[in-house]
């Protein structure tokens, strides 16, 4: 199977690593820029990495692009230009759903198959056997070499090029918020000389599923906003006293407002289960005048 791999940053280059050590792959490598690593791992295996993409990459089977998602558009024209009618493209990038779905129907439009793959982890920490996300047609070439990688993936049901960004970037909001919030709060806490005692106090996290955490803040939000925005307020004002601003932790404060507001004028959801206060959340988060359309949350 002849595999090409754009990028040479930290997930092309762990992708590159693993497949040059499969036989079943003829692995070449495209990079304009390649970092240090990559030029390393080049010199010690012998795989050049190739400048641009041009007519050499006519003969390939599969293409996985790991570049940055704002130049998704730019990647896709060299593609669509030179491969041939068959391939296909394993777009592993943060690109927007809308600009995948725009380079999956270029694609198409040549004979070559797109496939969008998210990311759901830290690839520092695990490399290809980052848990992953498939959306689009099933394609027996690109999943057998997923798993002979090792990489763990789930198939998204009735899915298309861009679903799986969409799911991948819902978990950012979370995911990264958490990191946020945690590089606002660890400082802090170790001026305080508590950094130790937050580790022991966050352990209760640990006793559930995470997501069963994340139901149950939902489904207690609203009945709980009013003394929950006044705790937030003075987590905030104990962030300012040890000189660390709290920015974020303001903005959450202001969340809580928000629904204290809300609760105080229509008396809040109908019950206190999750899915009532998702939907009673619903009517504030997305007003019909700005609601998505329904191909952008359903595609």
């Amino acid at each position: 199977m002849k595999t090409t791999i754009i990028g040479s940053g930290q997930v092309g280059l762990c992708w590159a690593e693993a497949l040059t050590a499969n036989a079943a792959h003829a692995i070449s490598v495209s990079d304009p820029q390649p970092p240090a690593p990559a030029k390393a791992w080049s010199e010690r295996t012998g795989v050049p990495i190739r400048p641009e993409v041009s007519a050499w990459i006519s003969d390939q089977d599969l293409v996985l692009v790991c570049v940055p998602g704002s130049i998704l558009p730019f990647v896709t024209d060299s593609l669509v230009q030179h491969l041939s009618p068959g391939a296909t493209i394993v777009d592993m990038t943060t690109a927007a759903a809308g600009a995948k779905r725009e380079s999956a129907a270029r694609a198409a439009a040549s004979g070559i198959e797109y496939i969008d793959i998210a990311i759901t982890g830290a690839v520092a920490l695990k490399g290809v056997q980052t848990p992953l996300l498939f959306a689009g047609k099933r394609n027996a070439a690109v999943e057998e070499l997923l798993a002979a990688a090792g990489a763990p993936v789930r198939v998204l049901p009735d899915s298309a090029p861009g679903d799986a960004v969409t799911v991948k970037l819902l978990r950012s909001v979370i995911m990264k918020g958490i990191e946020a919030l945690a590089i606002e709060a660890l400082p802090a806490a170790r001026a305080y000389g508590v950094l130790d005692q937050l580790y022991t106090v966050l352990g209760d996290v640990d006793q559930a599923p995470f997501t069963d955490l994340l139901k149950s803040m939902v489904a207690t939000h609203p009945a709980h906003s009013v003394r929950r925005h006044a705790e937030v307020l003075e987590a905030a004002s104990q962030l300012d006293r040890a000189g660390y601003p709290a920015e974020l932790t303001g903005h959450v404060a202001g969340k809580f407002a928000v629904t204290a507001e809300n609760l105080a004028r229509t008396g809040g959801p109908a019950d206190g289960t999750f899915e009532a206060s998702l939907e009673w959340l619903d009517t504030f988060a997305l007003p019909a005048t700005t609601a998505p359309a329904a191909e952008e949350v359903t595609a």
